[in-house]
């Protein structure tokens, strides 16, 4: 390689040599001409690197959609036969200031923008208003429970659908997640696959009751209750007072836990039986959370509001009024209210009076959610 004093001097020599025809001149400045080009070259793509760098505006919005597979339920047992899948019952927005994620920060953002969403025309995905919910997959939700001692959900037909389609998401099993599929004859199984499951009433005595119904009985299948290790159930309470067999099962789940603080949620519905009434309603609060004061223990209480009486229904009206009168309730006694009513207004009825598989699975995501922002200490 040619020293630089010797370069700098053939530069200047070929610079002013008036015989352009030499070819020894020629390829000289033909290279340091090249030489040239590549150092402004790599000067110029270095500076718009740094520029693009350092201002994230001038670059492509990132979306703030879930990192999980583009249908985190594809793989999901039943998913092709229950014709259920992510984009039909789940839209995560894009924000709409790059530097903010349109996922909700706490409990009070979600519990109010999922209760004033609305859907973007007739049964398309539900979505929160001002922010929304994520859709968590199982390992994470997994993850979820693991913060606390134990989740009970209680209360009339809206919780135990709401339990169904939590295991649902647990084992990972469309087709019949929320059941006790071990239980059933092939009759069964016909008519209790997919909607089935929350649509004919012969099917809810095979309903999942708790966490051991399923681990002692799913055989090594699919699905992933038996990695999510802490407690769950579905206690029904139909009438108050409760019984003493109800109040048994409560204290075995929430009672003489090693840390206080570590939270038993309870997941509420009383709508369907208190026919409406905030009065009746009110009563079963007062008696669960004498229950849980008794424990001495962090029991927080989700209360599950109603779901629309159907289409063209005047009893909707109702439904409307129990719904305001139970915020106002929820609001005096300190516990917070998830509102159904906006996400099936707008819904389709699998058969002209109630909803199937897919508003169950909506339902169980947005109380997932809820846990997720649950403090634990």
């Amino acid at each position: 390689m040619l020293p630089l004093s010797r370069l700098a001097h053939f530069w200047q020599y070929a610079k002013w040599e008036r015989n352009f025809t030499s070819p020894r001149h020629a390829i000289l400045r033909a290279f340091i001409f090249g030489a040239l080009l590549c150092v402004g070259f790599y000067f110029v793509c270095f500076s718009f690197y740094y520029v693009f760098a350092s201002y994230p505006r001038l670059r492509k919005p990132e979306s703030f959609a879930l990192k999980v597979e583009e249908d985190a339920l594809k793989h999901f047992i039943g998913s092709r036969e229950c014709s259920i899948s992510l984009s039909d019952i789940y839209l995560a927005p894009f924000p709409q200031e790059l530097k903010l994620s349109p996922f909700c920060k706490n409990r009070a953002e979600l519990v109010t923008a999922f209760g004033d969403g609305g859907r973007h025309g007739f049964d398309g995905p539900y979505v929160g208003k001002g922010c929304t919910y994520r859709w968590f997959p199982t390992q994470e939700i997994c993850m979820i429970l693991e913060r606390f001692n134990a989740l009970i959900f209680i209360g009339d037909e809206l919780a135990q659908s709401t339990y169904a389609a939590f295991n649902i998401l647990l084992r990972e099993d469309l087709l019949y997640g929320g059941l006790q599929q071990w239980r059933m004859n092939e009759a069964d199984k016909g008519i209790c696959k997919c909607d089935g499951q929350f649509l004919r009433t012969e099917c809810v005595e095979f309903g999942v009751k708790n966490m051991e119904d399923v681990r002692k009985n799913q055989d090594g299948g699919k699905g992933s209750s038996a990695v999510c290790n802490v407690p769950h159930a579905f206690l029904p309470l139909k009438t108050i007072p409760a019984s003493s067999s109800f109040e048994d099962q409560f204290k075995e789940l929430t009672y003489n836990k090693l840390n206080p603080w570590q939270p038993s949620p309870i997941i509420f519905s009383f709508s369907r039986s208190s026919s409406l009434s905030t009065i009746g309603t009110t009563a079963a609060i007062d008696e669960l959370m004498a229950l849980a004061l008794a424990a001495e223990r962090n029991i927080p209480m989700l209360f599950l509001g109603p779901t629309i009486a159907g289409l063209g229904n005047g009893a909707n009206i109702q439904v409307w009024k129990y719904q305001n009168e139970m915020v106002a309730v929820s609001e005096e006694k300190h516990f917070e209210m998830l509102r159904f009513f906006n996400l099936t207004i707008h819904a389709g009825m699998v058969d002209g009076r109630n909803f199937g598989e897919k508003i169950a699975l909506v339902q169980a995501m947005i109380v997932i959610n809820w846990l997720a922002m649950l403090e634990t200490s």
